[in-house]
């Protein structure tokens, strides 16, 4: 697994570990739009779990089937 990534990473990531990183600042960024909504943590937290943990999981099916080699 690579772990170098490039500033075009953002746009469609070239590695696994761009992937995770790309995905899990997204997830930040909505669990933060839900947080200004809600005004709850636990709800942008509960955001913030599930959208790193679908994250990880697509990019170890992506790994699998060999879309990053």
């Amino acid at each position: 697994m690579l772990i170098a990534t490039n500033w075009y990473d953002w746009i469609t990531p070239t590695t696994p570990m761009a992937a995770i990183i790309t995905g899990i600042v997204f997830s930040i960024l909505i669990a933060l739009l839900v947080w200004m909504e809600q005004r709850e943590w636990r709800a942008s937290l509960a955001f913030t779990g599930m959208g790193a943990g679908v994250t990880i999981l697509v990019t170890g099916v992506l790994e699998m089937i060999g879309y990053f080699g």
